[in-house]
């Protein structure tokens, strides 16, 4: 199993969500590689505690460090690295965006202003944000249901925040679109 992440080395600043490769091979071993492919680690999966978050946030502890692991990246991540898109274009399947495009909504959510045409912008790029954070959880729950089989504790979690929140999201958009129109 392998799938192209984010991890998320600081609360605040967004570029330091950075991809990577996590993975676990036919013997259990469960890692995750940088942008170079250089190990961040690497343990058998049963020395590995990883706790899922509401939100969708999977928390690895390994050699005794927590990561926090995102299915998608944050508006200033960097791009996947070349290397990590020739690893995911080799194979296995994780469900998350191996052009590393899962940001995508940023730019249409930056454009949107006051006007019908930056309501609309605003509205495309929200829905292609959630529909990024969708694809993403994807491949954390896969994870979640990965990780006990091969040994990992594991504490699980509904993820069902995140829909609360793209909810509201939703909502507070097509309210500013009727806003938008009707001062037209």
């Amino acid at each position: 199993m392998k799938s192209l992440l984010y991890w998320r080395k600081s609360m605040i600043n967004g570029a330091k969500t950075v991809p990577v490769i996590v993975a676990m091979d036919g013997a259990c071993m469960f890692s995750m590689r940088d942008a170079a492919g250089v190990p961040v680690f690497s343990v058998p999966a049963p020395q590995a505690a990883v706790r899922f978050t509401s939100m969708g946030t999977m928390v690895v502890t390994a050699d005794g460090r927590k990561y926090d692991v995102l299915g998608v990246g944050a508006s200033l991540s960097p791009s996947p690295s070349p290397w990590q898109l020739a690893d995911m274009a080799a194979g296995g399947g994780g469900g998350t965006d191996p052009t590393g495009l899962g940001r995508a909504g940023s730019a249409g959510a930056a454009m949107s202003g006051a006007g019908g045409l930056g309501a609309v912008a605003g509205a495309a790029g929200g829905a292609a944000m959630m529909f990024a954070y969708y694809q993403g959880l994807d491949a954390i729950k896969a994870w979640q249901e990965a990780l006990p089989k091969a040994g990992a504790t594991v504490q699980k979690s509904s993820m069902k925040a995140g829909l609360y929140v793209s909810l509201g999201v939703v909502a507070a958009v097509v309210i500013g679109l009727v806003v938008a129109l009707s001062l037209k």
